[in-house]
């Protein structure tokens, strides 16, 4: 809309605009004093135009797009905890604190197993390698062991922005009423953990759902958190104590894994490295698994070429050949209720 308003052009209108007896030579008042206008309106143009992409939703971000996609009932999900698993060698009580790579852990449940929570929001929380060993913050009588193990339920940052217009854009075109499988859909996802989300209406008969889901780290989910999922959803089958309809019979599963593993021969140049091309390829590689990962609009397929372009993607790498993918030369079509998991990968020069 104000792409024309650039300095460039402000200047020449008003050089232009100028009475012929005035001196508008680059040495001039004039001109320096046009200069110094045409560079200010210009700046103000260019703070509206960035005004106006800011009251759409496609080309928004942080606060202000909050602000749009707030009309309909769509905020940003706040960074969350990470929820791990702890053993021990005696009971522990709820509260007890525990200390480990500079993180503090908490005791959040006794019930069927330790359950400790990261006390910093965010990813963080899942970076411990399980197994690591604890040291507690108040003394515990007989405490000999105190391991943090798995996660149960991964920790995640704050929404980005791309996720929420992708939200924002599921209610505006399939809005959620009435237990729809929209709504499903919606209230799975604000669930703390859970990724994404498929709904599957009628799968095993008449007012059965079923609703696959994936953490937030897009891998299968653990039992923690299909019971927590559950719960909310419907946990007296068909009673409508849940979020779900009375008469609804839901049923909360984890998607399926199914390896990707790679092997490949490369060609390098003389200053790159195997181990450098090795660890990008394993990011980037697990970054497209993940963007295909249980998503509505797009088809959970692995394409050969794809994983072959993520290669020549990668700085020093000239050229691949014997690309195969779980041992084929061919794309790899997952299950509606699949997700892709980086598995082996083996890169020859």
């Amino acid at each position: 809309m104000f792409e024309g308003y650039t300095f460039e052009n402000i200047l020449q209108e008003m050089i232009d605009e100028t009475s012929p007896e005035f001196d508008v030579s680059e040495t001039s008042p004039v001109y320096a004093s046009y200069a110094m206008s045409a560079t200010q309106i210009a700046k103000v143009y260019r703070y509206l135009d960035r005004v106006r992409e800011l009251g759409f939703a496609s080309t928004s971000e942080d606060e202000y797009l909050e602000k749009r996609t707030s009309e309909m009932g769509v905020f940003f999900n706040s960074a969350v905890a990470a929820i791990r698993r702890g053993h021990f060698n005696v009971a522990v009580p709820v509260g007890s604190r525990f200390y480990v790579q500079d993180l503090y852990f908490v005791v959040i449940s006794n019930e069927d197993g330790v359950q400790l929570q990261c006390e910093e929001p965010g990813a963080i929380g899942n970076s411990v390698p399980a197994g690591t060993a604890m040291l507690p913050l108040e003394n515990i009588e007989g405490l000999e062991t105190a391991i943090l193990d798995e996660v149960i339920i991964p920790g995640s940052e704050k929404e980005s922005d791309e996720n929420l217009f992708v939200r924002y854009q599921e209610k505006v075109a399939e809005p959620s009423t009435s237990g729809n499988t929209a709504h499903y859909r919606e209230w799975a996802r604000e669930i703390q953990g859970v990724g994404a989300v498929k709904v599957f209406p009628g799968w095993d008969g008449l007012n059965t759902v079923k609703v696959v889901i994936v953490d937030s780290d897009y891998v299968p989910a653990s039992k923690e958190l299909i019971e927590v999922v559950q719960k909310e959803l419907d946990p007296i089958p068909g009673q409508g104590e849940g979020l779900a309809p009375v008469g609804a019979f839901v049923t909360v599963v984890s998607a399926a894994s199914t390896t990707i593993d790679v092997s490949v021969t490369i060609e390098i140049e003389s200053s790159a490295t195997i181990e450098f091309v090795q660890v990008e390829f394993l990011r980037m590689l697990a970054d497209y698994l993940k963007s295909i990962s249980f998503r509505e609009d797009v088809k959970s397929v692995v394409r050969h070429r794809v994983v072959g372009s993520l290669l020549l993607d990668i700085p020093g790498v000239l050229d691949y050949s014997g690309l195969l993918i779980n041992e084929q030369t061919k794309n790899i079509t997952l299950g509606a209720d699949q997700i892709p998991i980086s598995g082996q990968v083996t890169i020859n020069v």
